[in-house]
């Protein structure tokens, strides 16, 4: 038998560097490693399972050719399923979608049977199928999804024909659309009826499902280990520096349709109205880059694309404040949290106040681009820093229910 008691599938590799997401799983991995200890938690993420797929095509003869025909029969068999699950993709595709490859089910079978007792924690629908893997060992299932991916996933189909409504010209192609976001909800909804609990990391998610009938518990973002240290580090950094008058900072992953609209509204707004004087903001994070095109420069506005860990540091330890313009979407930005432990201040329109309790040092502005201005330059004038202590009471106050919900399922 194998020594390991919590399984944690997951899409993203849970590092301390990287995106939103990647802390995020980084955060779960450490409560579950905080909760059963370390060694004691088998990892699965997406990248090892692709290479289960691979591998298992990698005998003598033509094993290229093997794997070629094993991945076009899983695409054909895993297309005819999602279609069987929502006909409505015969008309308009959808971005949302589960079902593995079936030697990683296999494989992740093979591994898991060796287990006395455990919990699987998921951190995707798309991992759906291996439920009821986890059924026939008697292993229960958490869902800890990082949004609601039909809707998330799905979010500029849903936009532009919600739009189309609004105005009046909907086409049945667009009804369709509609449709097919709404039943690829039905297939989330039923993935996660499935497990024996819910967690999400936004009450936005968590007054939904809960308002559904399904029991929700709200396990919000919170820096743990090497990332706390190092927000805490740039907070010691920032006592002792200077601040550069003007600099202000807008982080996100552009290729994420609710962050690349948000984005894209600021830089609209900079554009055709104008920053206040003095004030120029860098655009940080994958995809940032594209954000305009090589003739459509706007004056104070620098887009960085991805930038290197240190860079981001050196960057915040001079800041005056960080943008946080997100006004739609589900999850929640996990730099909330993290900028509030690093000691910066942070301007943000109110959306993800519905999603999380607000931390210390964020400012709420209204949607009017004056109240943006207005906020931006009382940051940029007067240096307001929120007290240490204030972060940690409100890091004291949030739920971490993750350590429970794994100790009752293993009694």
């Amino acid at each position: 038998m194998r020594k390991e008691n919590v399984i944690f599938v997951t899409t993203l590799t849970p590092s301390e560097v990287g995106h939103g997401g990647q802390h995020r799983s980084y955060q779960i991995l450490y409560d579950l490693e905080e909760t059963v200890g370390r060694g004691q938690v088998l990892l699965f993420t997406k990248q090892q399972m692709a290479t289960m797929a691979e591998d298992g095509g990698s005998e003598k003869g033509s094993a290229q050719t093997r794997a070629k025909l094993s991945q076009w029969a899983s695409h054909r068999v895993g297309s005819a399923k999602r279609i069987a699950q929502n006909p409505y993709r015969l008309i308009h595709r959808t971005q949302f979608a589960t079902g593995i490859h079936p030697r990683i089910r296999s494989n992740y079978e093979s591994e898991i049977k060796k287990l006395s007792k455990a919990v699987c924690v998921l951190e995707h629908a798309e991992f759906g199928d291996l439920i009821s893997v986890n059924q026939k060992y008697g292993i229960p299932t958490v869902s800890c999804t990082q949004n609601l991916d039909a809707f998330s996933q799905n979010f500029e189909l849903l936009s532009s024909y919600l739009s189309a409504i609004r105005t009046g010209g909907i086409n049945g192609k667009q009804k369709a659309g509609i449709y097919a976001a709404i039943l690829d909800f039905a297939n989330e909804l039923q993935i996660l009826a499935q497990c024996d609990e819910r967690l999400f990391i936004s009450k936005i998610e968590t007054g939904l499902i809960g308002g559904l009938g399904l029991s929700a518990r709200y396990y919000p973002y919170l820096p743990v280990g090497a990332i706390r240290s190092r927000l805490m580090s740039i907070r010691q950094k920032r006592a002792s520096t200077k601040r550069e008058a003007g600099l202000f900072i807008l982080i996100g992953t552009a290729k994420h349709g609710p962050i690349k609209k948000s984005c894209e509204w600021l830089i609209e707004n900079a554009r055709d109205r104008g920053l206040p004087a003095g004030v120029r903001i860098i655009v940080a994070g994958a995809g940032t880059d594209a954000l305009l095109g090589p003739r459509d420069a706007v004056p104070g506005i620098e887009l960085k694309g991805w930038v290197e860990q240190e860079e981001m540091d050196e960057l915040l330890v001079r800041a005056s404040a960080v943008l946080v313009p997100q006004r739609f979407g589900f999850g929640v930005p996990t730099r909330l949290a993290e900028l509030s432990c690093a000691g910066v201040p942070m301007i943000g329109d109110r959306h993800p106040t519905y999603a999380v309790d607000p931390p210390p040092g964020f400012h709420v502005v209204d949607a009017s681009w004056t109240s943006w201005c207005e906020k931006i330059l009382e940051l940029d004038q007067e240096d307001i820093r929120s007290a240490e202590n204030d972060y940690h009471s409100w890091e004291a106050s949030q739920p971490r229910p993750l350590g429970e919900v794994v100790n009752t399922m293993l009694r």
